[in-house]
């Protein structure tokens, strides 16, 4: 069996990662896909509690049955690594996984904490993201797959923007996380 693994800050969950997540998990032939909340990651900085995204993350994956949410990162203090992880999903997981990033994040792969050994553990599938193309150059590129998936021009960036102006979020975030949002005022000043 094969099994997605989609980290990210979700910070919020949108349209575009549930989209995503359903076109690899049926490009690939996937079992399911587990969202897995960064907890503390080294490439970002000034985001929401952990506990908001999480909550968001199983709002925006609920009623869909092949999505899963992971805690995994909840309870690191330090920084957080995608090799360290997947390691650690791999404890509890004899399935196959496919971490998927996108092109954004393939672009700074090689500044990964040990990329070879991510690649031992686990595939790769990237997807594309606007201005962000998947170039050749990386001595990975033999070693990864490119997914086929729609080129999606939301990020939460643009919604935890429009938040903040007050301008409408509506179909860009699923109801329940629009809902949650609301209800505990997350990203107004």
């Amino acid at each position: 069996m094969k099994i997605g693994v989609f980290g990210g800050l979700f910070d919020p969950p949108h349209i575009g990662h549930l989209i995503i997540a359903q076109h690899v998990l049926d490009e690939f032939h996937l079992q399911g896909v587990i969202f897995v909340p960064a907890g503390n990651p080294p490439h970002k900085a000034g985001y929401s509690p952990y506990e908001t995204r999480y909550a968001m993350t199983a709002l925006a994956i609920e009623g869909n049955d092949r999505f899963a949410i992971s805690d995994v990162e909840r309870t690191f203090a330090d920084k957080t690594y995608t090799v360290e992880i997947i390691k650690i999903l791999r404890r509890d997981i004899e399935d196959e996984l496919h971490l998927m990033i996108g092109s954004d994040q393939w672009q700074e792969i090689e500044t990964w904490k040990d990329p070879d050994e991510l690649f031992r553990e686990c595939r790769v599938v990237v997807v594309r993201r606007p201005n962000y193309n998947v170039v050749e150059g990386s001595k990975f590129y033999d070693r990864i797959t490119v997914s086929d998936a729609p080129l999606i021009d939301i990020s939460s960036t643009m919604v935890r923007a429009r938040i903040r102006r007050g301008v409408s979020v509506r179909y860009l975030v699923l109801p329940a996380v629009h809902e949650y949002i609301t209800k505990n005022n997350v990203y107004r000043s």
